[in-house]
Order: C-alpha cells, then structure tokens, then sequence
C-alpha cells in the first residue's frame, strides 16, 4: 500500500498544471480531483493507521497493535500533540486501531462514574459512533464492535455496527487537571479491546501519501476491501478508469504521460480546492462558524474531506466545536494583536459536561508554546476572576496581559484560529439559540 518508488515520484509545479490543455491531462486531473476529495478521509487514516501501529519518531507519545488500546501518557502540549489537528488539552486522551475483517471485537469499559469519558469510532469515511458517559450513564459494559465483516455475537451483548472493517478509535477521559491525571489513566487503562490483536508496533519511517502519487495506489488498496455504497457505484466505476477504484490495481505504467501528469495535479490542487471549497458553515454568530451537517456530511464529499483535514469530529451530541477565525471587523485573526472576549452573567456555554476555549496555529492546526504552558481556558480553569456584575472577561494575547493571567489565553504569535468546545452541550447550544460572544480587538 505504501509504495516508496511512488513516494519519491517528484509532483508537478502548479504552474506546469495551469498551462495543460490535452484533453488526456484535463479528464485524468478531474477525475484524480474527485479521487482525492472522495478518498481524503480514507487515505488520511490510513495513513495514522501506520504511523500509529508503528514507532515513526522520537518522543513520540504512543503506538499501539491493532485491537489494542494505547493510553496518553498525559495530557497534550505542543512537544507531545504528535499528529492530531486541534487537539484538546482537557481530557486524556485513548488510541486504538480496530480491525473487524477477521469478525467481531470486543469492547469492556468499566464503572466511570461521574468522571466524563466518551469513545469515538471512527469509521474510513470519517463517520463516528460514540460508546461513553452520554450513551452508557457511566455504567461498566461490553460490546460488539461488528463490521461489514459480520460474525458471530456473543449471546446478551449489545452490537455497535461499524460501517467499515478497520476503524479508529480516539478516546477521551475527563482529567480535572494535572494531579487528576493519575486517576484518570488508572480509569482509562481499564478500557480494553479484545480480539485478534495486531504485530507490535516496530521501527519504521513515517508515511505521508497526501505528498505524492502514492496517494491514488493507497486508495485503491483502501476501497477494495469496503463495501461501495449505492450512491457512489458510478462515482467508483469513474474511478476504474485510471486504476484508481475498487475494482482495478492501480499501476502508473499503463496511464499515459498526459494522464499521470493529471494525477499528479490533482495531487497538487486538492488541498487549495478544500480550503476555498470545503467546509461551509449552515451558521455564522458573531464570528462563530458551526455546520450542523458536520457529523453526517452525507454525499458532500468536498465537506467531510475538510473535516477531516482539520482533525475529525464528534456526533453533535457529544460535543461542539464552535469555530472563529475573525475578530468583530471580520479582520483575521492574528497574534501580534490583543482581544477579549466577554460573557454576561448567566451567558456561559451550556453543557452538561464541561465547556473551553483554545487556539491553534492557522496553517497547522495545532498547540504552540506559551510561557504559562496554558493551552486552554474554560469552567475547570482555577481562578478565574468575575466582574462585578457577574460577567466573565477573557483576554486573548501572546503576551501576559498588564492586569494578571487569571483571565488570560495564550495565543499564537501568528495568525491563528480558536475553537471553543462544548461537551454534551445543552439543547438551546444545539438549535443555535445560544451564541458565544464575539472576540473583540482591543489593541
């Protein structure tokens, strides 16, 4: 699946794409574009398949076999985030690599309590199915996980039906802080997976085929093993024609020049395409995009390729996730300038779990250095200080504010974007009816 030999094939500049007009190089790029955008979330875990089942980089925080879970060792920070987009830093996080191809696997999850958890399956089409405190009350339990695969099921357990065979699981356990992380690892280590586990994690180079035509060999080796849903057999078939779909090898050696140059362009133009066309919020207020298509994208395909670029989600049940990327001019927003935000009294996010607040790095989504080592914000923060009327300020600056850091989220020093996450939020946060306040520019 992963092919070194295409890894290395060098990619077309985008100015060699803009000046192609054979008719072999615009069909192939145009099927190549709707291969990369159908394909990105297949292709994407995969990809984290390998790089997670395997050791690929120093200090890198866990690997696991197939059909065994990996714990965090602590909470993220910028030195230990690894691969995840827009990582959360309040609960501990779980890793597994299931594989159903062989039958069902098994999920025990124990006693939790109060202590929030939930457990995402992540099917290929970026898809998740939650087992957690939402869905289980915090009561222990087993499961069937069962795939396409099928197989038999235990008598008296309760089926979780996965759409596809190989699925990722991210896990998330509620730490109240660092001296809860202790607890909060004993309690994860207890969640287990059982069924045909994978090798041990070895040695290996990290894999990347978003960079190279390899991209197209990886998909294909993907889709033969799942099963084609009706509303794609036609897209799928199109596919067959360069090699790329389920019932075709993919092999450069029989595309044209013209066609693989295409291929390759499509490589190149995909994620500019994702960026300008992909996610498009259902709602914008004040500033704060949300899609409430965004856990069920159905056939647009250009959206849940972008929500998997940017790091995956939850049903919108379990969590939201709020997103702004403007102040209250629409300016972007950028980390050598200082903003608040200000909640009224009685106008904090509504949930049932916990809310926060935390920025990441425009281009790579991720957690950047601070002096205060604070990478979020929210109701378990200590310290917080309220107004007089009861309000609740937030500054938001690369640099600690004149006034204390009680109140203060670091943010990048470039340009940067801010999520703020809802866990089991209320229902006046899912019909919208409740709104965050804007991030205002104060210098």
């Amino acid at each position: 699946m992963f092919d070194a030999l295409l890894a290395a094939m060098p990619l077309p500049a985008i100015e060699e794409c803009s000046a192609q007009t054979d008719i072999e190089f615009v069909y192939a790029q145009s099927v190549g574009l709707q291969a990369y955008v159908y394909g990105f979330p297949i292709v994407d875990l995969h990809k984290q398949k390998f790089n997670e089942t395997h050791w690929t980089r120093e200090g890198q925080p866990v690997a696991s076999a197939v059909n065994d879970v990996a714990v965090y060792p602590h909470l993220l920070t910028p030195e230990t985030q690894g691969q995840l987009r827009a990582p959360n830093v309040d609960t501990l996080y779980m890793n597994a690599w299931v594989d159903l191809s062989q039958g069902p696997v098994y999920l025990e999850v124990p006693e939790m309590g109060g202590r929030y958890y939930t457990l995402a399956f992540m099917d290929l089409y970026g898809k998740p199915i939650h087992v957690g405190t939402r869905t289980n009350q915090g009561e222990a339990g087993r499961y069937a996980l069962v795939g396409p695969t099928g197989g038999v099921v235990e008598p008296g357990i309760e089926v979780v039906r996965l759409a596809t065979d190989i699925n990722w699981m991210l896990g998330r356990v509620l730490a109240q802080d660092a001296a809860d992380e202790v607890e909060a690892r004993a309690m994860a280590q207890k969640i287990q997976l059982i069924g045909q586990r994978g090798p041990e994690p070895v040695s290996a180079s990290a894999v990347n085929p978003h960079q190279s035509i390899q991209y197209f060999a990886v998909l294909n080796e993907a889709l033969k093993s799942m099963p084609v849903p009706p509303s794609a057999e036609g897209l799928l078939a199109e596919f067959d024609r360069f090699g790329l779909g389920p019932n075709s090898n993919f092999d450069i050696n029989k595309l044209s020049a013209s066609e693989l140059l295409g291929l390759g362009c499509a490589i190149v133009q995909g994620p500019k395409l994702l960026t300008q066309r992909g996610f498009k919020p259902t709602r914008v207020a004040n500033g704060w995009m949300i899609s409430d298509k965004i856990a069920d994208p159905g056939l647009d395909y250009l959206l849940r390729a972008e929500i998997a670029r940017g790091g995956y989600i939850n049903q919108p049940e379990e969590a939201m996730y709020p997103a702004s990327v403007t102040d209250q001019t629409g300016e972007f927003l950028q980390g050598d300038r200082v903003y608040q935000m200000r909640f009224a009294k009685g106008e904090l996010p509504p949930v049932d779990a916990f809310w926060s607040i935390t920025a990441y790095d425009a281009k790579t989504s991720q957690l950047t250095k601070n002096s205060l080592g604070r990478y979020s914000i929210g109701d378990r923060t200590p310290g917080l200080q309220y107004d007089d009327d009861g309000s609740l300020v937030l500054t938001l600056s690369a640099r600690p504010p004149a006034d204390g850091v009680s109140n203060w989220l670091p943010i990048p020093e470039s340009y940067f974007h801010v999520v703020t996450r809802l866990y089991l939020p209320k229902p006046e946060a899912l019909s919208g009816d409740y709104v965050l306040p804007v991030i205002t520019r104060i210098q």
